[in-house]
């Protein structure tokens, strides 16, 4: 690459490499996501299907313009996230969507033209759907947010997790000077952020705001979602940020060193077992003080986000405010960002919106873009705003029980404190737990009914006790999340 920032290539070639950089950045960050989501809530765990998927995500940060190592990472989750369904979160539900979804485009592609879609390709197809699932994700999570309970500054999800951004010390936040600006920030980020990153003009500024949103959110704890949008956020880049960033690399020879020691780091025969065994190593060592342990990978996380977002911070503000060698200029970015360019991603697009949909219809309250908005849909507890009650056609929500007496104590346990479970969700953990009995009395009536071994109602479908599942319903008056 000469100096000024001139490029050698052609338009079209510049332009491939470009797409094939962002592809790279985006496979970086989504292995970091899946590595952060597995510690925040397993630790260094080996023994199950998701230990592969840390092997999967390792193997693809040495190479990130692999597609092939890129797509065996996404199928790696694909199928750990279908193993666990239906206890899943939001983001890992979107993860499973989006992934199947990007599998099966690749491999239509591959079976059309003989060979596996280039680096370049196929994110220049697969990132007008990252942008549109992200920016539903958005608009799905601030319409969940119009209900009284998350304006009720007793209630409110934002109450009690805008006390824990100072997670070392939680009485730092205790005053309630901080419950509104927690509630209407929170509201107002999230309605902004879609509009934000949708129009091309306001895109960067979109990112900005997006994250400092997602290193709060980090802060306060959920970072296993803010990791994964960081991943989302570089199909939101102009296309011409690798190339300002090459032109400022040669105007500055250090950075082009750094980034030459990365790549000889990353293509060493040693690189992959070392970090295995740094993963195997963090597994033995954890073990011996689990508590110890658990401290280190909260704050660690945490810790690592806000050092992810300062960096590329830093790294989109020099490229993109670079004036030198022609490197100044508008933005570049596609025409027709948001136009899904096959029907796989229609498909996987429109299963998103029916699962954002679902507690409104009355189907399932989990994992459904929700992101602790302390929405209620279930029968006599219904809360939004806006949206009216009769919409709820399904009557899975209709029934409420209390666990009166169990034979098993998890099960009695969900019960206290005046929290209720959907009659759906009781038979599903009936049906998954052989020799599990329980008393239960309905919110309709005072009379108790006794479920015994192999009692729980049937399922309509197999399919339903893998795809449904409903949050436990805590009464108004308690707040948090």
């Amino acid at each position: 690459m000469g100096g000024g920032g001139e490029r050698p290539l052609s338009d079209r070639s510049a332009r491939h490499a470009d797409a094939t950089w962002l592809l790279g950045l985006f496979a970086v960050l989504f292995a970091f996501s899946l590595i952060l989501h597995q510690l925040w809530w397993d630790g260094f765990e080996v023994l199950s299907a998701h230990f592969i998927v840390i092997l999967a995500a390792l193997w693809t940060t040495l190479r990130p313009t692999s597609v092939v190592r890129f797509l065996m990472m996404v199928a790696a989750e694909v199928v750990a996230v279908a193993l666990d369904m239906p206890n899943v979160g939001s983001h890992t539900l979107l993860v499973l969507v989006s992934g199947a979804c990007v599998l099966t485009y690749a491999g239509w592609t591959t079976l059309l033209t003989r060979r596996l879609p280039e680096a370049g390709a196929l994110f220049e197809h697969v990132a007008p759907f990252l942008r549109v699932q992200l920016l539903l994700v958005y608009a799905a999570a601030a319409i969940a947010k119009m209900n009284t309970s998350f304006f009720d500054g007793d209630a409110s999800c934002a109450a009690s997790m805008s006390r824990q951004v100072a997670w070392f010390d939680p009485s730092l936040l205790d005053g309630s000077w901080r419950v509104a600006p927690a509630i209407w920030g929170t509201v107002l980020i999230e309605v902004a952020l879609p509009v934000l990153l949708a129009v091309p003009r306001t895109r960067v500024l979109g990112l900005v705001v997006g994250g400092a949103f997602h290193t709060v959110l980090a802060l306060a704890g959920n970072v296993p979602f803010s990791a994964l949008a960081l991943a989302l956020y570089v199909a939101f880049l102009p296309t011409d940020a690798p190339a300002r960033l090459r032109a400022l690399a040669a105007e500055r020879p250090g950075l082009g060193r750094w980034a030459r020691r990365a790549r000889h780091w990353g293509g060493s025969p040693a690189a992959f077992p070392l970090a295995v065994g740094c993963w195997l190593a963090g597994a033995v060592i954890f073990s011996f003080e689990p508590a110890v342990g658990g401290a280190l990978i909260s704050n660690g996380t945490r810790l690592f986000v806000v050092l992810v977002v300062l960096a590329a911070g830093i790294l989109l503000t020099l490229c993109l405010a670079w004036r030198g060698g022609g490197g100044g200029g508008p933005r570049v970015y596609p025409p027709r960002s948001l136009r899904l360019g096959h029907p796989v991603f229609v498909v996987g697009i429109l299963l998103l919106v029916a699962n954002s949909l679902s507690p409104y219809l009355g189907l399932k309250t989990e994992s459904t873009f929700t992101m602790f908005s302390n929405l209620h849909t279930e029968d006599g507890y219904w809360n939004h705003l806006f949206a009216p009650e009769a919409i709820r056609v399904f009557p899975y929500q209709d029934q409420l029980v209390t666990i009166t007496d169990s034979n098993d104590r998890t099960l009695e346990e969900r019960t206290r404190a005046g929290t209720r479970l959907v009659r759906f969700e009781l038979d599903r953990y009936l049906r998954t737990h052989p020799g599990t009995s329980a008393t239960y009395a309905t919110t309709a009536a005072a009379s108790e009914t006794t479920q015994t071994t192999g009692s729980a109602a049937p399922s309509a479908s197999p399919v339903l006790d893998r795809v449904m599942k409903f949050k436990d319903v805590r009464p108004p008056e308690r707040g948090g999340c």
